[in-house]
Formats: C-alpha cells, sequence, structure tokens
C-alpha cells in the first residue's frame, strides 16, 4: 500500500510542476464522505444500531489539451485504497481511458455514489457486478448513440501482486440507443455483456464466491452468498433502461450471470434485476452524463425527491445444486439536495427472505435509516497553476 500512495503522491508532485511551466493545465481537487447509520430489527437486541462512515475519498482531475488524469483514494472502513485512477485521452467523439475504473457493465454501478437514488446499489446490482479492475476502456458517443468497449485485469490495482489476485482477463461491451428532447426529457435503452476467461496458475482446483449484502451493507453477514467449486469461465449479461421527464424518471435493469465449470460439471446460472423511480416534490429535470451514458442527481442544486425501488434476486440453481439465496425486496426513500454539495437520504425497505438466505435473516424484516447517508462534495477549482 505504500507503493500505492507513493505513486499517487509521484502523480500528484509532476502535475504541481506541469502546472509551473504550462498555464494551459486545469487541475480540480475534490473530496466525498458519506456517512451513513442503520436502525433495524435484526441483531442480538430487539432494535440494533449501526453507523460508520460508508466512503471517505481525496483527489482530483487535472486537464492538459486532449488529456485528462483522474484520481482518488478511498479511506473509508479504515482501509486505504485506490479508486479511480484513470488516463484518458478525448478524440471528437470518443475518449480511451487506461487505467482502474469501473468496466462499462451495469448503469447502477457505474453512477457516483453521492448520485444514487439511494444509500446502495439494489441487491441484485451487487450480486452480478464486480470492484474495479485495471484495464483500457474505449468510449465512443454521439447524441444518439453510446458505444464501448474494453478488456481488463480481474482485479483492481491494490489486488495486483498480492495474495488475492486472480489471473484471468475479461473483456466487456456496452451499448446505449438514446433520445435526448427538450425539458429534460430522455430515453435511454441499453445492454452489456462480459466474458471473463478461465483462472490460470492456481493451485488446485479453482473456487469462487457470489453474494450480495442485499439493502444495508452494514449488517454482519451477507444476505445472499453463494460457492462455486470448479470455477472456469463466466458470461455475464444485462440489459438496461432509462426515462427522465421534468419532474419523474423510472431506471430498471435486467442481469444474467453463467459461471461455467471444469469437470464436465452443469453450469451454475443466476438472474435478478430490479426497477426503480424517482418524482421530485421540488426541483425539476435530472442530470446525464452523454459522454458516458450516465444518469445523476436532480439539475436543481436545492430539490427534494421522493424514491422507490422494487429488487428480485436468485441466486437458487436447483441444477447444479449451488443454493445462494433468493429474496425480493421494495424500497421507499427521501432525498434532500441542500445545494450540489450536501445532501440527506433517509430510506426504509422491507424484504421478503426467500429460500437458503444467510441464517443471520430468519423472518422478513423491515429497517429504516434516520438522518442517514450524509453525503459532503468538496471540489476547490484552480483553473491555472503557476
Amino acid at each position: 500500500m505504500r507503493r500505492h500512495m507513493l505513486t499517487f503522491l509521484s502523480i500528484f508532485l509532476c502535475i504541481g510542476m506541469a502546472g509551473n511551466a504550462q498555464d494551459q493545465l486545469k487541475v480540480k481537487f475534490r473530496s466525498r464522505a458519506l456517512l451513513d447509520a442503520t436502525v433495524s430489527g435484526y441483531g442480538k437486541e430487539s432494535v440494533q444500531g449501526y453507523y460508520r462512515v460508508e466512503d471517505f475519498r481525496v483527489g482530483f482531475k487535472a486537464n492538459y489539451k486532449a488529456f485528462e488524469l483522474k484520481a482518488d483514494i478511498g479511506l473509508g472502513g479504515g482501509k486505504v485504497a485506490i479508486k479511480d485512477l484513470l488516463l484518458n485521452y478525448h478524440f471528437k467523439n470518443s475518449v480511451l481511458a487506461l487505467g482502474n475504473s469501473y468496466e462499462p457493465f451495469s448503469l447502477d454501478m457505474l453512477i457516483s455514489t453521492a448520485d444514487l437514488r439511494f444509500h446502495q446499489s439494489a441487491a441484485s446490482v451487487l450480486a452480478f457486478t464486480d470492484s474495479r479492475k485495471l484495464g483500457a476502456t474505449y468510449h465512443y458517443y454521439t447524441p444518439n448513440w453510446y458505444l464501448a468497449t474494453g478488456i481488463y485485469t480481474h482485479n483492481d490495482i491494490n489486488k495486483i501482486g498480492g495474495d488475492e489476485q486472480k489471473n484471468a482477463f475479461v473483456s466487456t461491451s456496452r451499448a446505449v440507443w438514446r433520445k435526448q428532447a427538450p425539458a429534460n426529457r430522455l430515453i435511454h435503452v441499453g445492454g452489456a455483456f462480459s466474458v471473463r476467461t478461465q483462472q490460470v496458475n492456481t493451485e488446485g482446483e479453482a473456487s469462487g464466491t457470489i453474494d450480495s449484502e442485499g439493502v444495508t451493507s452494514m449488517f454482519p453477514a451477507s444476505l445472499l452468498h453463494a460457492t462455486i467449486n470448479g470455477v472456469g469461465s463466466e458470461l455475464k449479461a444485462v440489459a438496461e433502461m432509462l426515462y427522465t421527464a421534468p419532474r419523474w424518471m423510472i431506471q430498471a435493469e435486467y442481469y444474467y450471470d453463467q459461471l461455467n465449470r471444469t469437470e464436465s460439471r452443469k453450469a451454475y446460472r443466476s438472474h435478478g434485476g430490479y426497477v426503480q423511480g424517482g418524482f421530485l416534490l421540488m426541483g425539476r429535470g435530472f442530470a446525464y452524463d452523454s459522454m458516458y451514458a450516465i444518469p445523476g442527481r436532480p439539475v436543481t442544486p436545492m430539490a427534494l425527491e421522493l424514491v422507490a425501488r422494487f429488487n428480485y434476486t436468485d441466486m437458487n440453481d436447483s441444477r447444479t445444486d449451488i443454493f445462494g439465496g433468493e429474496e425480493k425486496d421494495l424500497s421507499i426513500g427521501l432525498n434532500f439536495y441542500l445545494n450540489q454539495y450536501l445532501g440527506v437520504k433517509l430510506n426504509g425497505s422491507y424484504v421478503w427472505v426467500g429460500e437458503h438466505c444467510d441464517n443471520f435473516y430468519q423472518d422478513n424484516f423491515s429497517w429504516h435509516r434516520s438522518a442517514s447517508s450524509i453525503f459532503f462534495n468538496q471540489r476547490i477549482t484552480r483553473p491555472y497553476l503557476s
């Protein structure tokens, strides 16, 4: 980790020195904090409370002509880790990105944490997506199309060279058709698929896990968890839809995951999806990044948003006798954006616990958060360094 920190500081110093020589360099420093609290009927007591700093980051973005450098260091959860570390080169209608970031798979996973409709992504999103990966992505965009493809290691930069490194490659592609109209109206339809090669240079038989924390990450056990022996290659696909209007929006995704297995074993299959919507009680319009086909928070700096989401996740596969659990959940929330830097999100969820979920979740349960998921974004803009 010391090596990673030295790398980050070296990049920062190089930018500072370049700024002394070039007045075309623009540097924007930024930070973000997410403070989270949960109250639930689960745990040893009749009512149990959980709280923590969910995410805290510091970083910067630097632009020099067609080059763009992004770097974020995460300090949340008692760990120091490199998050985004990207060098982008911008062409007329495309971007070549090299470094550590999310692959172009899953609309909700690509949204900034502070812009999510809820405290965290749906259980199905967490089950069928991965963390950041080190690799290269080519993004192409026009007013009506977004296309992306890339190749990655099956690790993020923090695992390269460590005990957790997995020796496999991933190829991911995403395609979106969209039509934007006046008054913040947008229709967006697309999908993505991802192929991972079989791991090599492993001692013994390769195994893997798929899990999902459910509606909150602060419980001591994941809601869904499947262990798969004899893991081979993997094929994943997702279909996505987004519609926004001046006062409301709707977003949905459906996932399919197939883990092939060695020694003629049957492939493990799981699936799930969600549909969610938001209605602006105060404010109008929703942001949308056309370059990367990603929705954002309300356009109005001060806004009040009512949100709802239904999710279904099935990780039970009777064909392979692998049972990771099945659940449904309904969430309702209220998001208050005080300005573009500060906001408060209140969520409540009811979960229908199906067969083979973790033993911690014995019954259907509800939980709520009070004054929770307070996020703070700070950006100090220095257009020119001299």
